[in-house]
């Protein structure tokens, strides 16, 4: 089953969500059961495909046929997949629906992709959430203040560059997954940790891991 986990969750995080999926197909096929950790994979596959149907179908299909609880991963997987395609109102609504409490990091996904998409007053709704969680994280705050910014919300910006002075939050500089876990910047050890992550359905870290080996990727270019 790790085995099986691990390629799945690789390819998905490394930009093959298809493949991944195909996997899944295949593992299905050869009557494998899946567990947990394996529908992290398979949701962030259809989170990165844009495939919301099929992504919903998998969902209910973990739930109703595999008698998976959803835990806060799953979840965060489903508002991910729906804010990235752009149904900002469907992903607010799943998180009302949540059985268990939303994470910071479920919020923040819906929060990134207001910016994306130029939500301001769900981004605004979003922030709400993240700062009765935490007042002292200086990305949530940016990202509002970009959002108002995208719109031409100056007044909107500058309320919320006053309320991080107020709350004595100030912007700090973005550390990478090398810096933060003491790892020496290669591709062989972020792989793996990648790999580490996918085993552990940890899906936000696994986002920072990629995105740091694709940077050393273009350096080496």
């Amino acid at each position: 089953m790790v085995s099986w986990n691990s390629v799945i969750g690789g390819l998905a995080f490394h930009g093959h969500a298809e493949e991944s999926l195909g996997l899944f197909r295949e593992m299905q096929r050869t009557k494998v059961c899946p567990d947990e950790i394996t529908f992290v994979g398979v949701l962030a596959a259809c989170s990165h495909t844009g495939n919301v149907d099929e992504g919903n179908r998998y969902f209910y299909l973990m739930k109703n046929k595999y008698k998976i609880e959803p835990n806060i991963r799953h979840c965060g997987c489903v508002v991910d997949m729906l804010a990235r395609a752009g149904l900002l109102k469907e992903a607010f609504d799943f998180i009302a629906s949540m059985k268990i409490e939303p994470n910071a990091i479920v919020w923040r996904s819906l929060l990134g992709a207001c910016k994306v998409h130029g939500d301001v007053e769900l981004a605004k709704r979003a922030t709400e959430q993240l700062l009765r969680m935490r007042v002292d994280q200086s990305g949530d705050y940016v990202l509002l203040s970009n959002v108002y910014a995208s719109h031409g919300e100056w007044d909107g910006a500058e309320n919320v560059r006053k309320l991080m002075d107020d709350n004595g939050v100030t912007k700090t500089r973005g550390s990478s997954f090398v810096e933060a876990y003491r790892i020496e910047p290669n591709p062989v050890n972020g792989r793996t940790l990648l790999g580490a992550c996918i085993v552990y359905g940890d899906v936000e870290l696994a986002k920072r891991v990629n995105e740091e080996l694709l940077r050393l990727r273009r350096d080496e270019w």
